[in-house]
């Protein structure tokens, strides 16, 4: 038992002794090895990726050789890793086109004034002129040398006895002012013994200087306009064409006056005052005055203040009623500032009529987008236009004489963008809400002799509506060589008060135009129209659709020499004869040609 207890005691001696020299040893080595990384840390910084690549593959190995199947198995840890984002006090700004290499770019707009102050040393305001000596050489006159008087005859001929002629006189009298008279004749023989049309015109316009800054623009008129009406006429039946007859007169004159030095003067203002007289079915006349005057006051704190006037006095005179005058008196007070990076217009305008006083709120907002070519502009106007018998002619050349002519009323809420896409190409799209009241329609004159009298149509003022109205616009332009633009225009009506239909109002209208000039020789022109049909009444006095309409027109000139020039037109060349006004077709294919002589001193 003693023999036993001593060797227990003696074992256990010995593992009190082992341990504690193997635990300083183990810890010695981990020292040292710790000690050995700081130095390869510290004095082998050009090696680090190296050492870096060499670790980790070590590292790797020993994890292999060391991990369990278990720990081999764990899925990844989800947790992202952290991000460090770095702000910088720069803000890049992207700068106009037209600063980087002088090249041409697209017109942006900019309201922005930028006060920039110099002071220059006195001894620099002043220096003495030396000329140099000069040195006569020969120079050879440019072919754009603007002369003082150029006259122009266009002459052309074609199908359905289609004849055409204009002559125009430019001028410069010896006080520098510039005179253009124009004369003009266009006739046209159709497939129909009626459909006949022969139209005159006279025109001139002025330019005359007053002193350095201010001119008087002015011009004379004369459209003389001789039809027949041949909507439902047979070709057979033959009545004096005195009952088939829709002639029209119409005379005015405008004067402007106009300042291009806008900076000299603290009130900017350019008047203008109109006249018209217009001559219609009956002996039936229209008097027409219209004045308007801009004004608007700027200042260097980006305000402008307008004070827009305008007057508009019409008389219509029907032979078989008292005549009847609607008059018209606005003032357009606003205020358009800057703020937030865009531009605020605000103002009203009291409107005095022959009904009554109204005041209408006229409200804009314009905003550039930041680091972008679009433009928004949101608004509400309200326009007044003052009817005239002229002007419905305009909408529809086949009308009897009206009843009763009335001003028609907008009120128009609109947003807009206006996009610019580069240095060649721009276009825009408005969506607006229209509130109308008394808007011209028109429709057929039912219970009359088509045969011995023709077929007319009458103006009908809708008394309220609602529509929505969609505009597009696209315009490209390379240089001076190629033109094109596109318009686009849907018309939607919500509500009318008095008319089951908005008879004659066409619901989409596409226009497109080319221009292109591929040398100094040759100049290309073409027209693409298409709508969709309008309401009408038919011969029973029932409402239907008219059918859609496509024209295609073409034109080409070509230019033998500075004086002499040929020409080429083509009009409807798709060939199908359509209708804007129900029963009264137009012709087919219809093709010209002429030439241009230019004579210039």
């Amino acid at each position: 038992m003693k023999q036993a207890f001593k060797y227990i005691l003696i074992g256990i001696s010995i593992f009190c002794f082992i341990s504690p020299n193997f635990a300083q040893k183990k810890h010695k080595q981990k020292n040292k090895k710790v000690a050995l990384v700081s130095k390869n840390k510290k004095g082998n910084k050009k090696t680090k990726k190296n050492t870096t690549k060499l670790g980790q593959a070590a590292n790797l190995n020993t994890l292999l050789a060391t991990s369990s199947p278990e720990s081999k198995t764990t899925k990844v840890d989800s947790i992202p890793e952290k991000v460090v984002t770095i702000l910088s006090d720069f803000k890049p700004q992207l700068k106009n086109v037209a600063k980087i290499g002088f090249i041409n770019a697209s017109v942006q707009n900019d309201t922005t004034s930028i006060k920039l102050e110099y002071q220059v040393p006195s001894q620099n305001l002043s220096f003495q002129y030396r000329p140099i000596s000069l040195v006569p050489r020969v120079f050879k006159i440019d072919s754009s040398i603007i002369y003082k008087n150029i006259a122009t005859l266009k002459a052309g001929f074609g199908n359905y006895n289609h004849r055409y002629i204009n002559l125009n006189l430019v001028t410069e009298d010896a006080y520098a002012n510039t005179h253009s008279f124009s004369v003009n004749n266009e006739s046209i023989t159709g497939l129909h013994h009626l459909q006949n049309s022969n139209d005159i015109g006279l025109n001139y316009i002025s330019d005359i200087n007053i002193n350095e800054h201010n001119k008087i623009q002015t011009q004379v008129y004369y459209k003389q306009s001789e039809r027949y009406r041949y909507g439902l006429v047979p070709d057979s039946v033959v009545f004096p064409l005195s009952n088939y007859k829709q002639n029209y007169y119409l005379s005015g004159i405008n004067l402007g006056l106009t300042n291009d030095n806008t900076k000299a003067h603290f009130i900017h203002f350019s008047p203008k005052i109109k006249f018209e007289h217009f001559e219609g079915l009956s002996g039936a006349t229209n008097n027409w005055v219209y004045f308007k005057s801009p004004m608007y006051v700027s200042f260097k704190n980006d305000i402008r203040l307008d004070f827009d006037i305008s007057y508009s006095y019409n008389q219509f005179n029907p032979k078989t009623s008292n005549a009847k005058v609607n008059t018209e008196l606005r003032f357009d007070p606003s205020v358009e500032f800057e703020k937030f990076n865009s531009v605020f217009k605000l103002g009203v305008s009291p409107t005095f009529e022959k009904e009554g006083y109204n005041l209408y709120p006229t409200i804009e907002f314009k905003k550039k987008l930041t680091d972008s070519d679009y433009l928004l502009v949101a608004g509400w106007h309200t326009h007044v236009l003052n009817n005239t018998y002229s002007s419905i002619v305009g909408m529809n050349p086949w009308i009897t004489v009206p009843e009763n002519i009335e001003m028609t009323t907008q009120e128009k809420k609109f947003v807009e963008i206006q996009i610019n896409a580069g240095k060649h190409l721009d276009y825009g799209v408005t969506i607006s809400l229209n509130d109308y009241k008394n808007l011209p329609l028109f429709n057929k004159v039912m219970g009359t002799d088509r045969s011995k009298y023709g077929l007319l149509y009458k103006a009908i003022f809708e008394k309220k509506a609602s529509t929505i109205e969609l505009d597009a616009q696209l315009r490209y332009q390379f240089s001076d060589k190629l033109l094109v633009t596109n318009n686009f225009k849907y018309l939607q009506f919500n509500s009318l008060e008095e008319n089951a239909k908005p008879w004659g109002i066409l619901p989409l209208e596409i226009d497109s135009k080319l221009n292109w000039v591929p040398n100094k020789k040759w100049n290309l022109e073409g027209s693409l129209k298409y709508w969709t049909g309008a309401n009408i009444f038919n011969e029973n006095s029932i409402a239907t659709d008219m059918k859609n309409a496509l024209v295609l027109n073409a034109g080409v000139t070509y230019k033998f020499t500075p004086k002499w020039n040929v020409w080429l037109k083509g009009e409807n060349l798709l060939d199908k004869p359509y209708e804007r006004w129900a029963d009264y077709p137009s012709l087919g294919v219809q093709l010209m040609a002429g030439v241009v002589y230019s004579f210039r001193k």
